[in-house]
């Protein structure tokens, strides 16, 4: 029996969550007033490059696996580590969004995915996390209309 890639269960795991998050998309009540698709929109639009993102993981991982041998894969702990790390730091940010709000919660949340993987470059990191952090506030209050929780900031 051969081995599974890292990459096929990531895609696998995308796949399952895109589709749940499609579905509770689907499930989301229809706008009588205003635009028919209401608030439906951006989140199909989000499942959807979910849906494309994991398919194109599954196939750059089956032309690696075309093009490469099979080897045997030992246990490397300290990925399973960073990749628990990750997901606690990110339920963490889910659990602060609301209390905190949607910009320090962000700024905090990017920051510390940046100076971890982006060891030494804290002046770039906290650059890349308010900028990001600014355009998608923009984008959403601005744009779309769509008031992120404020939290602690008094705005």
């Amino acid at each position: 029996m051969k081995p599974v890639m890292p990459d096929v269960v990531l895609a696998i795991c995308v796949i399952a969550g895109a589709l749940v998050y499609l579905y509770a998309d689907a499930s989301l009540p229809l706008m009588r007033i205003g635009d028919p698709l209401g608030p439906k929109a951006f989140p199909a639009l989000v499942g959807i490059g979910l849906l494309i993102s994991a398919l194109l993981l599954l196939y750059e991982a089956w032309q690696k696996h075309r093009t490469t041998e099979v080897r045997r894969h030992r246990v490397d702990f300290r990925q399973i580590g960073i990749l628990c790390a990750m997901v606690v730091w990110t339920a963490i940010y889910y659990s602060a969004f609301e209390y905190a709000g949607y910009i320090i919660s962000t700024l905090i949340f990017l920051f510390g995915l940046l100076s971890f993987f982006h060891r030494g470059h804290y002046r770039a990191n906290l650059a890349i996390a308010i900028g990001f952090t600014a355009c998608v506030d923009l984008l959403f209050s601005q744009g779309l209309g769509v008031l992120l929780p404020t939290g602690l900031l008094p705005i």
